[in-house]
């Protein structure tokens, strides 16, 4: 064989046993299963005797969408159980977990050769009945009376056990008539005309959501429980809460035989609560203006060498109840509103700031509506001596003034004379009131100043008004669970000029930043509180007149 023969038989014997190597590798890899793609997450939401399992960081998305190689079933095995769904899914919501325990969960897909993914696997323990049986639900409080029972939660239903969502009741009362009703962001039941001397059953149905550890259920639940209330009889005695205001009203007994004829009612503007309308079953007619029975309270002062009170009398227009009545204590009046037993209400506007309450029942004419005048004059009863702050504010008043400037139209002259370099007198309400600014958004009044020999020179400073607004002067804090409340409009919103000394001059106090606020004292001080030795060469005088509240 020739050198050139032996070189190719060499050449192929290589080639074919390099080929053979080569398909030795592919061998190797003959009969390997190639997985189907599995689930990316598995996250776990616990609900009522069910949980919901979200399969994919995506979130929950069609099962067209999904794309997971050969995959094209999921399989959820749990408790010896196996759930096949034929689609790829998102999430999953497994049912019929009656069992308060920790189930385990796999979740996998499967090609349709039946090969399996890696699975994804996750513990959780469902929300049961047995679960619910053993809830506790905060208790109401009750309020009888021999003819009706009240059920409130104050604080509300809601707790770290569950969030509460409305309830529905039913009672059954004396007529033996089935009574039923439900509540909403409200939790409180009003029943009348009930059997008194007996034990009436509530049935009651809480819609909830639970939580476990904390964490709402993502479930919506019905909470079944009867509550046994005893009914007084009618000669149980109670507890006034308002028990001057119904001693005025020449209510000496305080049990329910005894108010049982009493049809009509009176109550002050500053009156707390109305509870214990609760207690008067056949009551028709309520008169929350004050009437002819109630005054305006009183507030004393005694310091400085001075006593002085301002209140008393009549309410007057512009004073209004300190904050308005809480909803909670004007509900009983609303309970017998929605029963229909009252036939009149009589109401003087914005004074007790339950108007939105009232509003449903005016049109029918059950709340009359009594409007304020446009304006309303300031009397002495509440002109306040500057001398109940401080002596700093010392100021001699003569009110009525006894020979004020010739004016047309002039109405509770005041004689200011001052006598410190801060001289001031304050226009005040007794505590239980403030300024109603919501009907009345200006004060008005006149001023006559001094001539201009008395305010030149260095006293040119007492050419000019500077009236402060606030809940309570500084002295006082006690007289306020609201905190100072002040604002004013600066020093210099009050000139004089030269030539409206020694003549009735007409001004104005906005009031719009009183809005919102609880203010009651209103301070007119002279001057602006300058610095400097006060000893004028002759009196500084001032009068004012006029001092009124008005809508416009």
């Amino acid at each position: 064989m020739d050198q050139k023969k032996y070189l190719l038989l060499i050449l192929f014997a290589c080639v074919l046993f390099s080929c053979g190597k080569m398909y030795d590798n592919i061998d190797q890899y003959t009969g390997e299963t190639v997985y189907p793609g599995r689930y990316d997450t598995i996250v776990g939401h616990v609900g009522f005797e069910r949980v919901e399992i979200d399969l994919m960081k995506a979130g929950r998305i069609a099962s067209k969408d999904i794309r997971l190689g050969k995959a094209v079933k999921t399989i959820i095995e749990y408790d010896n159980k196996e759930m096949v769904i034929d689609s790829l899914v998102s999430w999953v919501n497994i049912t019929g977990l009656e069992l308060s325990k920790l189930y385990r969960f796999r979740v996998y897909t499967i090609d349709d050769l039946g090969n399996k993914s890696v699975p994804q696997e996750i513990a959780l323990i469902p929300y049961t009945e047995s679960d619910l049986a053993s809830l506790v639900v905060q208790p109401p409080q009750v309020l009888t009376s021999p003819a009706s029972a009240v059920l409130s939660w104050p604080s509300g239903l809601s707790s770290i056990l569950l969030d509460y969502y409305g309830l529905q009741y039913a009672y059954t009362d004396k007529n033996g008539i089935r009574r039923e009703g439900q509540r909403a962001a409200n939790p409180r039941i009003f029943a009348a005309n009930l059997p008194s001397g007996t034990t009436v059953n509530f049935d009651i149905k809480y819609k909830i959501i639970p939580k476990t550890n904390g964490t709402p259920i993502i479930d919506t639940v019905e909470f079944a429980q009867t509550l046994p209330v005893v009914v007084p009889t009618g000669s149980s005695t109670f507890a006034p809460a308002e028990q001057a205001i119904l001693q005025a009203n020449n209510i000496t007994q305080f049990t329910a035989d005894a108010v049982a004829q009493i049809e009509k009612l009176t109550f002050p503007v500053h009156t707390t609560t109305l509870q214990d309308l609760f207690y008067f079953s056949n009551l028709k007619e309520i008169d929350l203006t004050g009437g002819t029975i109630f005054n305006m309270t009183q507030t004393t002062y005694n310091a400085n060498g001075i006593t002085d009170v301002i209140g008393g009398g009549a309410i007057a227009p512009f004073a209004r109840r300190v904050g308005d009545m809480p909803t909670s204590n004007a509900q009983y009046l609303i309970d017998l509103l929605e029963s229909g037993t009252l036939t009149k209400v009589k109401y003087l506007s914005n004074s007790m700031g339950i108007d939105n309450l009232l509003a449903p029942y005016i049109q029918s004419g059950i709340v009359e509506l009594v409007e304020k005048p446009e304006e309303a004059l300031v009397d002495f009863r509440f002109l306040l001596d500057g001398l109940a702050q401080t002596s700093a504010w010392k100021m001699i008043l003569e009110a009525p003034a006894a020979t004020p400037p010739a004016g047309t139209g002039l109405e509770n002259v005041i004689k200011a004379t001052l006598d410190s370099k801060n001289s001031s007198f304050a226009l005040s309400l007794p505590k239980e009131y403030e300024f109603d600014v919501k009907n009345y958004k200006y004060l008005k009044f006149r001023v006559y100043g001094p001539p201009k020999s008395s305010v030149s020179g260095s006293y040119a400073v007492y050419q000019k008004l500077w009236p402060r607004i606030m809940n309570y002067m500084w002295a006082y804090n006690g007289e306020s669970t609201y905190g100072q409340q002040y604002w004013d409009l600066g020093k210099d919103a009050f000139s004089i000029s030269d030539a409206n000394l020694q003549t009735w001059v007409d001004m104005t106090l906005p009031l719009a930043q009183a809005v919102g606020k609880h203010n009651r004292v209103i301070v007119m001080n002279i001057g602006g509180e300058p610095s400097l030795t006060f000893n004028p060469a002759t009196p500084i005088v001032y009068y004012f007149s006029n001092f009124r509240f008005t809508k416009n």
